[in-house]
């Protein structure tokens, strides 16, 4: 028989971008994902702003754990998929909010202690005063010398109270390059739905809803590998094409001079790559190799304007 073939292309929400790190697509394609450890202008600073109110002492539907537990479990492994370089702050939040650090910790030799710490918040009773906690995170996380900050606000979308002058502040957060997403638990039926759906908007990230609490340590890391891993690069940059052409066709090809934007991979050993980037990375812009008896081609540019 035939093999047969797969193509992915670029664009802001694909490849890490697009949470495909860890997927089972991953392993098909001929470049890598993961961040390197030199490219620091990549990092990451995140808040994980955790509602530990009364609701959260509550054993989650068919599990021996709370929903707190699951909670717990889930920033765990979003500081376990951080890179060394990035930083993190964990800011449990009911009436006020209760940050476990000064300022946010860079995940390298602090990793372990973040991770006992997320695994260990408690529910404290009391309501999540949202507003309160976002107020913290940007406090937190406006002065870190990175490329980009994010706020992950997980809370009950039954009881997530207090809205303040959340509009302003998201608008100063996001004019200032941080990106805000929520994890609702719940529907997005539930009374407080429609507020954090507006603040994920407002703050240009992801919402989630799911009443099934065994599934927030999943969304934890879905998210966290879609800001940590991704690296869209939106600056346009010059095509250089590689003798790599050669493997695939027996023409040619003119490339583009430059594209708008590109995913930063690595390309795997045994791929080769058609075209690179022209800048300091000097990063596969095609790149393929067979699996089976078929090909995987990955071009890591938009094929359309506004990526």
């Amino acid at each position: 028989a035939q093999g047969g073939g797969l193509a992915m292309v670029g664009g802001k929400f694909s490849f890490a971008s697009g949470g495909w790190f860890g997927s089972s697509v991953e392993p098909l394609l001929p470049v890598s994902m993961e961040l390197k450890q030199e490219h620091r202008k990549l990092a990451v600073a995140m808040a994980i702003v955790m509602d530990r109110s009364g609701s959260m002492a509550m054993t989650a539907p068919g599990t021996n754990q709370t929903k707190m537990a699951l909670a717990d479990e889930g920033a765990a492994r979003a500081i376990e998929l951080l890179g060394d370089n990035d930083l993190v702050v964990l800011i449990p939040v009911d009436s006020a909010a209760h940050p476990l650090s000064d300022a946010p910790l860079a995940v390298g030799p602090n990793r372990a202690k973040l991770v006992a710490a997320a695994r260990s918040v408690a529910s404290e009773g009391g309501g999540i005063f949202c507003y309160t906690g976002l107020v913290k995170a940007w406090d937190m996380l406006k002065k870190t010398p990175v490329g980009q900050r994010h706020v992950i606000l997980f809370a009950d979308a039954a009881d997530a109270e207090e809205p303040g002058d959340y509009e302003n502040l998201l608008a100063e957060m996001v004019k200032e390059k941080c990106t805000v997403s929520v994890i609702g638990l719940g529907s997005d039926q539930d009374p407080d739905a429609d507020f954090l759906k507006d603040i994920a908007k407002r703050g240009n990230g992801r919402i989630f809803f799911n009443a099934d609490a065994k599934e927030l340590p999943a969304l934890f890391e879905m998210e966290t590998a879609t800001i940590a891993r991704s690296a869209f690069l939106d600056e346009p940059v010059t095509v250089k094409g590689t003798p790599g052409w050669a493997e695939l066709a027996a023409a040619p090809i003119d490339w583009l001079p430059q594209v708008e934007g590109y995913n930063l991979t690595y390309l795997k050993p045994n791929a080769s790559q058609a075209a690179v980037s022209g800048d300091e990375y000097a990063a596969p812009l095609v790149a393929f190799w067979r699996r089976g008896t078929g090909r995987v081609a990955s071009v890591m540019f938009p094929l359309g304007g506004d990526y």
